[in-house]
């Protein structure tokens, strides 16, 4: 049985490397330079300079530890990017090979977003099969890595994987110390502490630690007083370690910025970014069922969840997983107004793994004659069975129908970008005719790609922009994005930004070719280009 678990375990290996091998690919692209980072992930750009930064503040880390430490992007922890420099940007620069954009991109894309998703999934295919079986081990693992938004969130970089293999960790050192409270249950404190440094979502094994300390004292394994040690115990390093792998927290300015960050994205997550958001639970169902798994699927999921938390050999792992689930499910249900594609898959991809235990208790038995008897006796399992296999064919492909094109498109996003597309056009045909002395001042939308150019100085702003920024920076050139301008016209949405108002003014001026103090120069499908009617007069008027 020793071999043949190893067995399993290096072809997972193998499956995992190939996979990880075939993002090399899709990874390679959108990343010519800092400024297209914008055009295809907002995250991204909002992320990378940040890492740079540390880069290059890590050869003075001695000498001045602050400008290491306090990174100032506290959206997500610092293990997020201490590791992301770590493991991606740090072994490049040594190396001599880092400081192009495109390099720096596929390797944390690959390093921080592929190779920690492998590893939680082989992790969460080890606690549901034990790798006892090739059949189930492998069909499962197929099944978790072809999960649509898994392969998306493969071909980003974002802390959503390197999270989830925290989360993982967490659930696999619960379930290897079954209930003993040794060394296990303490290492499980310190990765449940990193996952709430890293993206504040150990916070959510709230229920799941207590529900495990109960179970202890339920069945006599430990005494009420070692109930209350290892629940002080636990929660201490919980805390220690949130502190320790955030040293900003040190000082005193940093902490206080890092909460405002917190608190304004918190915020912001719960009503809405600008505008206000509508909340229901439903529409996180049709994220799902767009995203993740077709309805039948789900529901097989977590009867598989219930069915392995009654029987078998691997109930505490999925009572584990139910305890985690429920409340972050819930939470992000009634509580986040916005609805980020990837907030469900911590809890979907541990729902997911427990399909083996739908197919250990309903396996029919070896066939026996008659086939009368047989199917008298056995018919509703083999029903059961037949049914559970149909449908997770189906679940099969729809990942490929999905994975495939999205594949594609991520492969060939440069030559397919309606945003690439329109600079290209732009500047062949009326950017070349403006010939200046000065520093040309570009306004962009932060979707609007312009390639770094050093006589070119190029502006853009998250969220909502009026003519109070554009006439502030005193742009030369105004680079919209339509579909930018209708989302923000639309008539009734309450805003929570002060210049929305203002944006709302330049956005419809903007549609209707009314800029003040702009002419449209050229527009296409995708967008709208505006210059400046001196510089216009100067450089396309017929007289």
């Amino acid at each position: 049985m020793i071999r043949k678990k190893k067995f399993v375990f290096l072809i997972l290996l193998f499956i995992g490397a190939l996979y990880f091998f075939i993002f090399w690919f899709p990874n390679a692209t959108g990343a010519r330079d800092q400024n297209m980072l914008s055009v295809f992930s907002a995250d991204e750009i909002a992320q990378y300079p940040y890492m740079v930064r540390m880069l290059g503040a890590l050869f003075t880390l001695f000498q001045s530890p602050f400008r290491f430490f306090a990174y100032q992007q506290y959206f997500y922890g610092f293990p997020y990017y201490f590791y992301s420099v770590a493991a991606a940007l740090l072994p490049l620069k040594l190396l001599g090979a880092a400081g192009s954009v495109s390099t720096n991109m596929l390797f944390l894309r690959q390093l921080v977003s592929v190779l920690p998703m492998v590893i939680a999934l082989i992790l969460l295919v080890y606690l549901q099969t034990g790798f006892e079986s090739y059949i189930k081990s492998i069909s499962l693992f197929l099944i978790l890595i072809l999960i649509p938004e898994v392969v998306a969130n493969d071909m980003w970089l974002h802390p959503e994987s390197l999270e989830f293999l925290l989360i993982v960790l967490t659930l696999f050192f619960l379930t290897r110390d079954d209930l003993k409270f040794g060394k296990s249950f303490y290492i499980a404190a310190l990765f449940c502490g990193l996952a709430t440094a890293t993206k504040l979502l150990g916070l959510f094994f709230f229920l799941t630690i207590p529900l495990y300390i109960f179970l202890g004292w339920y069945q006599k394994r430990i005494s009420l007083r070692k109930v209350m040690q290892a629940a002080t115990f636990f929660v201490a390093i919980m805390a220690v370690i949130f502190v320790l792998s955030n040293p900003f927290l040190f000082w005193a300015s940093q902490r206080a910025f890092a909460l405002k960050i917190q608190s304004n994205f918190h915020r912001s997550m719960t009503a809405g970014f600008t505008v206000a958001y509508k909340n229901s639970p439903l529409v996180w169902l049709q994220v799902i069922f767009d995203l993740y798994s077709v309805p039948a699927f789900l529901i097989l999921a977590m009867t598989a969840l219930i069915i392995g938390m009654l029987k078998g050999e691997r109930r505490l792992i999925n009572l584990l997983i139910l305890s985690w689930a429920i409340p972050f499910m819930l939470y992000i249900s009634f509580a986040i107004a916005i609805r980020p594609k990837h907030f469900p898959m911590p809890i979907l991809l541990p729902v997911f793994s427990a399909l083996p235990a739908y197919f250990t208790v309903l396996t029919p038995p070896r066939f026996i004659h008659p086939l009368s008897d047989y199917l008298k006796k056995h018919s509703a399992r083999l029903v059961l069975f037949c049914a559970g296999i149909l449908i997770v064919g189906w679940q099969f492909v729809y990942s490929l129908n999905m994975d495939i094109p999205q594949y594609l498109d991520t492969l060939n996003r440069e030559k397919n970008s309606p945003s690439l597309n329109f600079y290209a056009a732009l500047d062949k045909n009326d950017l070349s005719r403006i010939i200046l002395n000065r520093t040309l001042i570009v306004f962009r939308d932060v979707a609007v790609y312009v390639p770094d150019a050093a006589n070119d100085k190029v502006d853009y702003q998250w969220g909502v922009s009026g003519y109070g920024y554009i006439n502030k920076i005193n742009a030369d050139l105004l680079l919209l994005s339509k579909q930018h301008l209708r989302d923000y016209t639309q008539p009734g949405q309450p805003a929570f930004d002060s210049n929305f108002t203002d944006a709302v003014h330049f956005y419809k001026d903007a549609l209707a070719d009314q800029v003040r103090g702009y002419t449209l120069i050229y527009q296409d499908d995708f967008g709208m280009a505006y210059l400046s009617t001196p510089l216009y007069n100067q450089f396309f008027s017929t007289h």
